[in-house]
């Protein structure tokens, strides 16, 4: 593993962890090693973000999309309001048959997730995450927890470059977190078209 990757990987782990300054660090050490490297720059980016550094962000997100080695486009930026009016778009235009699911679940909107959500997953960022038991399930621990589905803000501006891919990204979020809680895998989303 190159020094600047190894740089890389600790600073999407400080990431997760909602540990910016780490990140930030690990981030910059990675940009010295090779200024030219879209990702390092990016990750940088997403740190400074998460820290409220948002000035010195939106900087590294456009060295990050100039870069010549593995280049990454700039995040798609909507403001709070814009966002939920997407996430309520995507939510009335379900089938009946996933709006019913819906309302059997709690909606949890956020910038970024929490890091005991994804402290398991190696992904840099999550769109959003299907917490709790499923659907017709009762008992247990999960059965203490109102089933909640996550969808977060700032991974789905990072990973779209317009509104109109913004509100499909979203929509494809919800209905792939619905399908976990009416309980299909992995495999059973993408039979499903859910993926």
């Amino acid at each position: 593993m190159m020094p600047s990757q190894h740089h890389i990987d600790a600073a999407w782990k400080s990431y997760r962890q909602a540990k910016p300054r780490q990140g930030i660090e690990h981030a910059g050490r990675a940009v010295e090693a090779d200024s030219d490297d879209g990702e390092s720059w990016y990750v940088l980016a997403c740190n400074l973000e998460r820290g409220g550094r948002l000035r010195e962000a939106d900087r590294a997100f456009a060295r990050a999309a100039r870069a010549k080695q593995r280049a990454v486009g700039a995040p798609w930026r909507v403001t709070w309001a814009r966002f939920q009016r997407s996430v309520k778009a995507a939510a009335g235009a379900l089938p009946p048959e996933l709006r019913a699911a819906l309302d059997e679940v709690t909606l949890v909107m956020a910038d970024y997730a929490e890091p005991y959500l994804i402290e398991d997953y190696d992904e840099p960022e999550l769109m959003g995450l299907f917490e709790g038991a499923v659907r017709g399930e009762r008992g247990g621990i999960h059965g203490l927890v109102s089933p909640r589905i996550h969808v977060w803000r700032r991974s789905h501006e990072h990973s779209c470059g317009s509104t109109r891919q913004l509100d499909d990204e979203i929509r494809q979020t919800l209905h792939h977190e619905l399908g976990h809680y009416l309980g299909y895998d992995e495999d059973g989303l993408e039979k499903l078209g859910l993926d």
